[in-house]
């Protein structure tokens, strides 16, 4: 059998799973491959997200479990649970998650959840604002989550497009939030912009800059983490503050 050299594949620095919640996605892997270094490839799987009712949240949990199993088959050297309301959706113990699904399938595995919050952590956030690209009805969603790992929610908006138009988002959107954000709560430390299926990566850099705060978004500190946790440690610049110096 002939022997080939590890660099001749295309993620031969690392190989992420991802169990990606939107039945259609489309932004993710745009900016994944935007962000990362050559040498890193995503391993992606789909879920049934279409309305983000509990019904799909539900029953996109038991195919992220199945979907986890046939992305091990593919010897992934990370699996990221996608989905903050799916990671919670049995509870907020997502280290628990973590721990059942790493036990089954022999992969480590990380989440959504657990990047965004760890992302958050080592920046140094308190006082927290959050724009999101929903209607105001998943507001408590993502305040619930702040609460739940003590830091400060400061002000909410959403940019009121449903789950399925997600890729319909304008790349000026998450400015546009940023911006109506600061003015209500000037105070505030970080901004976090949870979902990471919405134009966001091109902005993290010019909110950092004009209003001097540091900004975690869910696609960015997915990525980040992932890389971080394969020993991809490269200074990553354009995308903010986490990426570029952690």
């Amino acid at each position: 059998m002939q022997v080939h050299s590890p660099r001749d594949i295309y993620g031969y620095r690392a190989r992420i799973g991802y169990t990606s919640p939107p039945a259609a996605t489309e932004v993710f892997p745009f900016e994944f491959y935007k962000m990362v270094p050559e040498g890193v490839c995503l391993v992606i799987s789909t879920l049934a997200i279409v309305d983000m009712n509990k019904d799909e949240i539900d029953q996109s949990y038991q195919i992220s479990l199945r979907a986890a199993r046939e992305i091990a088959r593919a010897s992934v050297d990370l699996l990221v649970l996608g989905g903050l309301p799916i990671n919670r959706s049995r509870g907020s113990d997502v280290d628990g998650l973590i721990r059942d699904v790493q036990s089954d399938i022999g992969v480590p595995v990380t989440t959504s959840t657990s990047a965004q919050m760890e992302a958050l952590r080592i920046l140094g956030a308190r006082k927290v604002v959050i724009g999101h690209p929903f209607d105001a009805s998943q507001d408590a969603l993502f305040t619930r989550c702040l609460d739940d790992y003590k830091f400060e929610p400061a002000a909410v908006k959403g940019a009121g497009f449903p789950a399925d138009r997600l890729g319909l988002v304008p790349r000026s959107t998450a400015m546009g939030l940023a911006r109506a954000l600061m003015l209500e709560a000037p105070s505030a430390d970080t901004m976090w912009m949870p979902c990471p299926h919405w134009a966001v990566a091109e902005s993290i850099e010019p909110i950092e800059k004009e209003f001097g705060i540091n900004v975690v978004t869910a696609h960015q500190s997915i990525c980040w983490s992932a890389l971080r946790r394969c020993a991809v440690n490269d200074a990553i610049t354009g995308y903010g503050r986490l990426l570029r110096n952690f």
